[in-house]
């Protein structure tokens, strides 16, 4: 049975703190030697250890500010319906909503394909901030056609969420969403309403929702703190069936 490397018994060690609390959230790290003192090791092992905490998302490095314990992330299921409000609340944060704009526009060539209508057709454009305990986590976009919910854009979605709006004050039946998911890198706008570095990545759900009839009712773009969030799925093995040949003995297939 192979032995465990030192090194991982240390980053193992070191998560056991943190899960406790003993080493809590944004919390700055001791100095290297302190650490090696604490658990017995050299600074190579340690900083092995410290590799592999950093790649189990535990913490985070900044040159010149030191290490330090990183905030939980928001993780995402990707089988079934999800909310990412849900999934805030899920971890424990407090949840709130900002609206940066809510305005009619006219459709783009590409937003008019997506939702099935006419390039210059007037269409609902909604801007919202998602907030856990007081910081920025998602910035969340959607394209709504104004013919199919006249008044939309006088609802206060600091308050409402869009999905409830649309089955409970439209009647129109949420069925599909078919998404794509990728890493991008945030636009200078994006990272300062985020509150992040320049050039930070993040993950972009791009969401075609559709209803009960098959008509297309938003798109939607989700971006979500790639130090802060996580998607996870289930994924159920198959082996593939094996086959004998049905040939006699000596036969030729």
């Amino acid at each position: 049975m192979p032995v465990e490397p030192l090194y991982s018994v240390i980053a193992s060690k070191a998560e056991a703190l943190v899960t406790s609390g003993q080493w809590q959230e944004g919390q700055r790290l001791p100095p290297e030697r302190q650490l090696c003192k604490e658990f017995g090791v050299s600074r190579a092992t340690l900083r092995q250890a410290l590799d592999e905490l950093e790649e189990r998302g535990l913490i985070t490095r900044h040159q010149g500010r030191g290490t330090f314990v990183t905030k939980p992330r928001v993780r995402l299921p990707i089988e079934g319906v999800f909310s990412v409000r849900d999934a805030m609340v899920a971890r424990g944060m407090t949840t709130a909503t900002r609206v940066l704009s809510i305005e009619i526009i006219e459709a783009s060539r590409q937003i008019a394909k997506d939702l099935g209508c006419l390039p210059g057709d007037p269409v609902i454009f909604l801007e919202r901030l998602r907030v856990g305990d007081g910081e920025p986590i998602v910035l969340d976009t959607a394209h709504l056609r104004a013919d199919l919910f006249p008044g939309l854009e006088r609802v206060d979605f600091t308050r409402h969420s869009l999905y409830d709006v649309i089955e409970q004050e439209y009647g129109r039946t949420l069925a599909e969403a078919r998404e794509t998911l990728e890493p991008v890198i945030l636009t200078p706008r994006e990272c300062d309403l985020l509150e992040v570095p320049t050039h930070t990545t993040a993950l972009l759900t791009r969401r075609i929702t559709s209803d009960t009839d098959g008509v297309v009712v938003a798109l939607g773009h989700v971006l979500l703190r790639g130090d802060r969030s996580s998607y996870f799925y289930t994924r159920t093995v198959e082996r593939p069936t094996s086959h004998r040949s049905s040939q006699a003995p000596g036969g030729t297939e």
